[in-house]
């Protein structure tokens, strides 16, 4: 079951209070912006395409006076941006395994941004089924 790590310093996902109930372009740009970072910092610690099921971990690094959002205030526009980077195949079940686990955590002034935690799920039953037809 490999985990791939994806650290983005100094960038949150856009919460859903940027974008929710205002013109449509703006949660467009957001979401394209946050596509971009994404793929380039996907392809530096070299994080492969999603060809399956993936479980998502994020891991929020707050800044020193930075207020703590809830934590399901970033899934939408996170999800749809890891689409469009290649680094999930859906954000719905096919591609999804559970829900988004949402942690925070505080950092220095200087040391805040998002950790993403991304496991290849698909992987892990393909091996827990050769070891049960090898016992």
């Amino acid at each position: 079951m490999p985990t791939y790590l994806l650290v983005v310093p100094r960038w949150h996902p856009p919460l859903c209070n940027h974008w929710r109930g205002r013109h449509w372009s703006s949660a467009h740009k957001l979401r394209k912006q946050a596509v971009q970072l994404l793929g380039s910092y996907a392809m530096q610690p070299r994080v492969p395409q999603a060809t399956g099921r993936r479980r998502l971990s994020v891991e929020i690094v707050l800044a020193p006076r930075q207020r703590q959002p809830d934590a399901d205030a970033y899934d939408k526009l996170l999800l749809d941006s890891l689409v469009g980077a290649g680094l999930l195949v859906d954000d719905g079940a096919r591609g999804l395994a559970g829900r988004v686990e949402v942690s925070f955590r505080r950092g220095a002034a200087g040391d805040w941004g998002c950790v993403l935690f991304l496991t290849d799920v698909e992987i892990l039953k393909v091996q827990e089924s050769a070891t049960i037809m090898g016992a």
